[in-house]
């Protein structure tokens, strides 16, 4: 079984990501602004060498 430390850690882990995901979801400018730091962060991940470097920066943006 898990001690009780484990337990009282996930929980709050838990309340945390519960608060996170409802305040991403009432808030529209955070969830783009969160969105926009994921595609920037995905594109500047891409290896140098790699033949598709440059079809990633064409994307459609909805």
């Amino acid at each position: 079984m898990f001690s009780q430390s484990i337990f009282a850690q996930l929980m709050r882990m838990s309340l945390l990501l519960a608060v996170a995901l409802l305040a991403v979801h009432h808030s529209p400018k955070l969830l783009d602004l969160l969105a926009q730091q994921a595609i920037n962060s995905g594109c500047h991940q891409q290896n140098p060498s790699d033949p598709m470097d440059h079809s990633h920066h064409q994307h459609h943006h909805h």
